[in-house]
């Protein structure tokens, strides 16, 4: 299996990067893995993002404990799996927006999550905002406009009437190679005039050269850059996965 994520700031946010990612085991065999984009429009969006992420690790920390305690848990199906760790995340969102008297504002953050069987190559894939996810060589788009539907905007009301609502879900049974990434992912442009362009989300995200190398990503965006003068302008987060 080789993992290669990518996180990179983009050239027209000066300050800060308002993209992360994690990748962080849940079992032996099951890998849960996330990009979060943060609102430039919010308030500190690099902080909401970053905060999403440290939640989730939490709570995929906290897993394998609830798990004793409620052997429901130990059965659930991939997708029902997803659902209650997603569920899990609101409920600490709730807590914490709460605890630190943080404003929606603060909160604003797109989420991609995934969780795959690495065993069998099922994955389940939600997405909370614009995004694109590849599985097996398809390229899949979520777009809502550029103007997402935040998971903060609903943290008022009861998880399962907001998650019943959620139509950007992707699953399939014989996942080899997913990829995940924010909408940075479509800001690559030259910086100087230059013909004979690739198409990057197919270079990063579908491409198989390169593999088994490391740092396929980082030396693939330095590849872009060197040749063609393209760079991101707005941040990306991207995280691939090849199980063989």
């Amino acid at each position: 299996m080789q993992i290669d994520q990518f996180l990179k700031r983009g050239a027209y946010h000066p300050t800060f990067c308002e993209d992360f990612s994690l990748v962080q085991p849940l079992e032996p065999h099951k890998l849960v893995l996330a990009v979060m984009d943060g609102c430039t429009m919010g308030q500190e969006s690099h902080f909401a993002a970053t905060l999403l992420a440290k939640i989730l690790r939490k709570v995929l920390k906290e897993w394998p404990y609830r798990a004793i305690y409620d052997p429901d848990l130990q059965h659930l199906s991939l997708q029902r799996e997803l659902q209650a760790l997603l569920a899990a995340l609101f409920t600490d969102v709730q807590q914490l927006k709460n605890q630190l008297l943080l404003s929606t504002a603060e909160l604003l953050a797109t989420l991609v999550l995934a969780l795959l069987d690495t065993r069998t190559g099922e994955v389940a894939v939600l997405a909370l905002g614009d995004a694109t996810v590849a599985i097996n060589g398809q390229l899949t788009r979520f777009e809502q406009d550029n103007r997402p539907d935040y998971l903060a905007y609903h943290l008022g009301q009861p998880f399962e009437t907001w998650y019943n609502r959620q139509q950007q879900r992707l699953h399939h049974t014989m996942c080899v190679d997913l990829a995940l990434a924010t909408d940075g992912i479509d800001s690559f442009q030259p910086l100087v005039p230059t013909e004979g362009l690739p198409d990057v989300p197919t270079y990063l995200l579908l491409d198989q050269r390169r593999t088994g190398q490391p740092e396929v990503l980082n030396r693939k965006v330095r590849q872009l850059e060197k040749e063609f003068s393209l760079v991101p302008t707005d941040d990306v987060a991207i995280l691939r996965v090849q199980l063989a």
